[in-house]
């Protein structure tokens, strides 16, 4: 239920941003709107305003229009003034280029409002344990590596390092990840990503044998932790024999082991240390579990001022830009695979997974739909927002309309690939239900 809803609360949102910068330019340019439609099919809801514009909530949320009077689609409406074809070409740029700047705009704010009110936080960019016989094994990663940058893209934490690698999905070339080892010392590796290209949905980090390190934040005083000699800093290799991969396999060894004897190896400034633990045994509602009274370190922390969070709002929207547009080139041409084109069933599965962490990740999610529904939307293929800004610009180049015999055409060609694009996304989502 919970993923339903957040699908439609996301489409809705999004869709109604994206029709209300339409509809506020066609407002702005004396253009009579007939009908304001969020989702297809039979009405829900709707009422008339006393401008004559039909507001509607319709039954299937896949997506949203405007309908202005037209001429191309009403022949009593020619010479009315508030015809939409007949207004100058540039008004009607303008028009149609309102719909995803208005997407973007409801993503700016989205991020402005994140970080303001919550600031940005994350785990620094540290490996763990490195699987054997892997990429990152080849590549010469070690325990202890703390990422600094991708070629010369300085990056902080895990997210900007997994957003490189997008922007680098289907290269040939292995990424130049520039480390600090744990002696202190920088160095370089060379990541092969191929494999990880050719399967972009299987999870980065493992796929390339990459685990998060786990490292040691602060040490209760007089804990259990403590008595073992576990130190702030201290980055652990393994927990009673076997490795750690990440915070959450550490958390429940320790609490299914009260009481119990468990092996511990760390590393401390750059030198292995073996440790014993015993967790002490707690209850709390009548359950018991196991304890040694540490925190989670590694983990950076950024505060902002609504004035402060304007320009990283700013950065966040550029590079959520920059992955989109680079994974639609890389679609466009072959270094992506199709089957990787996902549809309504899996905005779906994110949303409502993404509301189940809460609503800063949801909130986050809808900003990066909204920046892909408006990126997309700007893409110059007819039917699409981009095509009728393109036609636009050849008519003010031109100084004179293009001809209806071709624009019908075009409308035409890009209704099918629109429709082709679609239907191979529901397919794909089908297939990787069923598979």
């Amino acid at each position: 239920m919970l993923t339903v809803l957040a699908f439609v609360v996301t489409i809705v949102i999004i869709v109604a941003f994206h029709e209300w910068g339409h509809f506020l330019a066609m407002r702005a340019f004396g253009v009579r709107v007939l009908t304001f439609s969020v989702g297809f099919g039979p009405k829900l809801l709707n009422f008339t305003d006393k401008k004559g514009t039909l507001w509607t909530i319709s039954a299937v949320p896949l997506g949203g229009y405007v309908k202005p009077l037209d001429a191309r689609e009403d022949e009593t409406a020619e010479g009315h003034p508030g015809e939409f074809s007949s207004k100058p070409a540039w008004q009607r740029v303008i028009t149609y280029a309102a719909g995803p700047v208005f997407n973007f705009i409801l993503a700016l704010l989205i991020y402005w409002t994140l970080l303001a009110s919550y600031g940005q936080s994350g785990m620094r960019a540290v490996i763990g344990p490195v699987a054997p016989e892997t990429a990152a094994e080849q590549a010469g990663f070690r325990p202890g590596d703390q990422i600094q940058a991708v070629g010369d893209v300085a990056l902080e934490g895990w997210r900007p390092f997994y957003n490189e690698m997008i922007l680098h999905l289907g290269e040939e070339e292995p990424l130049a990840v520039s480390v600090v080892d744990a002696r202190g010392e920088e160095q370089v590796r060379q990541l092969d990503i191929g494999l990880w290209s050719a399967d972009p949905e299987s999870p980065p980090l493992q796929t390339l044998g990459i685990n998060q390190a786990v490292v040691i934040g602060q040490v209760v005083e007089d804990s259990a932790a403590e008595r073992a000699g576990l130190q702030a800093g201290d980055l652990v290799l393994t927990l009673d024999g076997m490795p750690v991969n990440d915070w959450a396999m550490w958390q429940e060894t320790i609490m299914s082991s009260a009481g119990q004897v468990l092996g511990l190896t760390v590393i401390r400034n750059g030198e292995q240390v073996t440790l014993s633990v015993i967790p002490e045994e707690m209850t709390r509602e009548g359950q018991t579990f196991g304890r040694i009274g540490v925190a989670a370190g590694g983990i950076y922390r950024q505060e902002f001022s609504l004035f402060s969070a304007m320009p990283e709002a700013g950065d966040r929207f550029v590079e959520q830009v920059e992955v989109i547009l680079s994974s639609l080139a890389k679609l466009v041409t072959g270094k992506l695979s199709l089957d990787n084109l996902g549809g309504p069933i899996t905005i779906a599965q994110v949303a409502g997974e993404s509301a189940s962490v809460g609503l800063a990740s949801f909130l986050a999610l809808l900003a990066y739909l909204s920046i892909t529904l408006g990126v997309i939307n700007l893409l110059p293929v007819p039917m699409l927002d981009g095509g009728w800004i393109f036609f636009g610009i050849i008519e003010m180049i031109r100084g004179r309309s293009l001809p209806e015999r071709f624009l019908l055409a075009a409308q035409g060609v890009g209704l099918t690939l629109v429709v082709s694009f679609m239907l191979l996304a529901i397919y794909n989502d089908l297939v990787k239900q069923f598979s």
